[in-house]
């Protein structure tokens, strides 16, 4: 008798809770977001740095390794209503290419890379622990030790400089980064280095593009530079057609690959 009573309660605690299970929503389903949240891209733009066949198909299988857990940077990045506060500015220029890497509070990264392939700007959002393990290696009391003379001085066609910053102003150091560097230069600079080169050959979670809802109208910019209006979405939304706006040519392009062929959306 108590078995049977104590199964009725059972059932009926089970019964009752079956509307707020049902309610759950689904949690792995990506966030969309319109154009107005799509970078625009930049004066002479490309999407990443160009790869060897070889190198491709091993980007396009595994996760590039440095941004393991980093998520898009779209829309506002402010911070509690103001710009995200400077952290560190890695700077690297020579006579063919300028690099720039830049952290900013809430895990922000932005880097701008231009030279004779044209510029790259792309911006993402690191875990706080590949934050603080960056900013283990570069504080700005280790950048403080390192002697001025202990660097090589920076050369006409090629300089660096990197820059730590503290409450009240920052560190910097400015050297040749072909020269010899002490430990405490060479231990900060070296993932940087590796972070660099990681962001400006991804094309997925340093994009904004990724994610992003077209809607007839849009305009993209093509890492040809030619800029291409959105005319229409076929196949249940899952195919994109494309207009050059300079020339009568017409493209198809699955929606989930445009972060392939495209740079960011056309105007500043």
């Amino acid at each position: 008798m108590k078995s049977s009573v104590l199964r009725g309660l059972l059932s009926a605690l089970f019964l009752a809770a079956l509307p707020i299970f049902a309610q759950t929503p689904a949690s792995d389903k990506p966030v969309t977001h319109d154009i107005s949240k799509v970078d625009p891209a930049p004066l002479g733009g490309a999407i990443a740095t160009p790869l060897p066949e070889s190198q491709a198909r091993k980007l396009r299988k595994y996760n590039i390794e440095e941004l393991a857990g980093s998520r898009q940077a779209v829309g506002s990045q402010l911070v509690d209503g103001h710009l995200p506060r400077p952290i560190l500015d890695y700077h690297v220029r020579s006579s063919a290419l300028d690099q720039r890497l830049s952290f900013f509070e809430g895990g922000l990264v932005v880097v701008r890379m231009s030279g004779a392939g044209g510029t790259i700007q792309k911006r993402v959002i690191i875990p706080p622990d590949a934050m603080k393990k960056y900013m283990d290696l570069a504080s700005a009391d280790r950048v403080e030790h390192i002697g001025k003379n202990e660097l090589t001085a920076p050369q006409l066609n090629r300089a660096a400089s990197f820059r730590v910053y503290r409450r009240d102003g920052y560190v910097e150091r400015t050297f040749d980064p072909a020269g010899s560097q002490p430990k405490n230069l060479h231990d900060a600079v070296m993932p940087l280095q590796d972070l660099l080169r990681a962001i400006s050959e991804d094309r997925a979670v340093t994009s904004t593009l990724p994610n992003y809802e077209p809607k007839v109208g849009d305009e993209l910019v093509a890492d040809d530079r030619k800029t291409w209006r959105v005319e229409r979405i076929i196949t249940n939304g899952d195919i994109v057609e494309l207009h050059c706006t300079s020339q009568p040519t017409v493209m198809y392009v699955a929606k989930k690959d445009l972060y392939n062929y495209f740079v960011g959306r056309s105007g500043q």
